[in-house]
């Protein structure tokens, strides 16, 4: 009699499993970002190695991570409002001048009121008003010096007055002597600044003791705006 029963290899229980490498499973995590949402069980049970040595949990690193980010948001927040009440009180401060210069009866009064406000207000230890002769041709007003073609301060300034580009850092004891020979310190840095850029009236020199103070590649904006208030108050008593 044939046995017609068929007969079968045995299956394993055993099945083998394939898990997913490291690429695979951030890359699964950046296309599911919820996944540790859906399962928070698993924040906990993740645990990560300080650099002290010491394990902590994933929610425990998270934690920290955000902390840190706050501390750093709220440095620069207060970075910010420093420099916006800076900024304010130095408003404050244009606008005074602004007010200074327009109410000067003359030219000795502009650079009487323009040096005041400088050492008051701004901790300038020195200021230089020089006008070019053809448009100033007095030499009697204290406190503006006329600037002749072929004279000592066109000569030591020749490129500034040629290109007209604003001139900030470090004076050479030469030229300190020339722009501020009746400073009480030593004038160690300078801003050099055009008066009517398009029209060559002349310039401006602020100086200070502190070396650090005006530098080649700082802002500007303040220099142009101190110029152009000199150079209206300078128009308007000329005329």
């Amino acid at each position: 009699m044939v046995d017609l029963t068929e007969t079968s290899a045995p299956v394993s229980a055993e099945t083998t499993v394939t898990l997913p490498d490291e690429a695979q499973v951030i890359a699964y995590l950046n296309r599911d970002p919820l996944l540790l949402t859906r399962h928070p069980q698993l924040l906990e049970q993740i645990e990560i190695t300080h650099a002290a040595g010491s394990a902590v949990s994933l929610i425990e690193r998270q934690v920290d991570l955000l902390r840190g980010r706050n501390q750093r948001l709220e440095a620069r927040l207060e970075k910010l409002l420093d420099s916006a009440k800076a900024n304010e009180a130095r408003a404050d401060k244009v606008l005074k001048l602004s007010l200074s210069l327009i109410r000067a009866p003359s030219l000795a009064a502009i650079a009487a009121a323009l040096k005041t406000s400088m050492k008051d207000d701004f901790d300038i230890d020195d200021v230089f008003l020089g006008l070019h002769a053809p448009a100033y041709r007095r030499h009697d007003i204290d406190g503006i010096v006329p600037i002749e073609a072929n004279g000592a301060i066109a000569r030591a300034y020749d490129n500034f007055l040629r290109t007209r580009l604003i001139d900030c850092g470090p004076i050479e004891p030469d030229k300190t002597k020339l722009l501020f020979p009746k400073a009480e310190v030593l004038i160690a840095s300078a801003a050099v600044v055009p008066l009517e850029k398009d029209k060559h009236l002349g310039f401006i020199a602020l100086g200070s003791r502190d070396l650090e103070r005006f530098q080649p590649r700082q802002g500007k904006l303040f220099l142009e705006m101190t110029a152009e208030l000199v150079s209206a108050a300078v128009r308007a008593r000329m005329n």
